[in-house]
């Protein structure tokens, strides 16, 4: 057994892991207003993040400012997403006759809010779904588990490099079996789906009915959405490296910042929401 798989990094990042599979897990089935929550400080630690990358702001009130900015963005998206167009609108406006703070490029700015936003905005909206519940779930748990296997495989099997100008560290051996265990860990979490079942938590009962998914589907659903987690991770290393930036924070042990560890997600979350129009979920 390779001697990686011992090391403190490694146990900080499992339990970390953990840590936040839990805080996820009990926003997405209570909903409401935890969820709302939830989401809305993910985006303000996310933004910070992300300006620490993509600025050169020092002040922490203008930090503050503009990552409060992008939870408006979220919170007006639950009263019409029109509202939420229109207020972003006003922001690139105001980011193009103002001054400039880009590190490397204005469009990292300017498609901040995008990239940070609107997956929480369609992973808020797909939990009111017929189907919401078991959907945002399974997803979570195939996100969590690309992302698992392959970086325990990249480093346990290591072999030839996936891309050394973007991500110098990832593997070709850890791209395919975190897409195959993604893939994999889908088809079964949709063969249980076949079955009602109950979430008890807390003494609540969430009851979860059955849905005829077949085969294929959920094939398409595992293989698709863990191909776009791992091409989500890519974007934000590819990000990373144009502003020479190696974590994007150090919040969370193990993983670096909130966006390292949310970056496959950021990305898939979209093709979620699109597959769920398509197939009028």
């Amino acid at each position: 057994m390779n001697e990686f798989l011992f090391t403190k990094n490694s146990f900080k990042r499992i339990l970390s892991s953990i840590f936040l599979i839990i805080i996820a897990l009990i926003s997405i089935i209570y909903s409401g207003n935890l969820l709302i929550t939830t989401i809305s400080v993910l985006i303000f630690i996310i933004t910070c993040e992300w300006i620490n990358i993509t600025e050169n702001i020092s002040t922490t009130f203008f930090k503050i400012t503009k990552s409060l900015i992008n939870v408006i963005i979220f919170l007006l998206s639950l009263l019409t997403i029109k509202f939420s167009i229109f207020f972003y609108s006003l922001i690139l406006l105001v980011h193009l006759v103002g001054k400039n703070t880009y590190k490397n490029h204005i469009l990292f700015v300017l498609i901040g809010p995008l990239y940070i936003c609107m997956p929480f905005i369609l992973l808020y909206k797909i939990r009111f779904f017929n189907d919401g519940l078991f959907l945002l779930l399974a997803f979570f748990i195939l996100v969590w588990t690309t992302d698992s296997f392959s970086y325990f495989c990249g480093k346990y099997i290591g072999g030839k490099k996936l891309s050394k100008s973007i991500s110098p560290n990832k593997t070709w051996s850890g791209f395919i079996c975190g897409i195959i265990a993604g893939t994999l860990v889908t088809l079964i979490l949709f063969e249980i789906h076949n079955y009602d079942f109950y979430i008890t938590l807390f003494n609540y009962n969430f009851y979860i009915s059955s849905s005829n998914y077949d085969f294929y589907i959920s094939l398409l659903f595992g293989f698709t959405l863990s191909l776009f987690t791992q091409f989500g991770d890519l974007l934000e290393s590819y990000i990373k490296r144009k502003h020479l930036i190696k974590d994007s924070g150090k919040l969370i042990p193990g993983h670096g910042g909130f966006l390292d560890r949310l970056d496959g997600l950021l990305v898939s979350s979209v093709m979620l929401y699109l597959g769920c129009m398509f197939y009028g979920v």
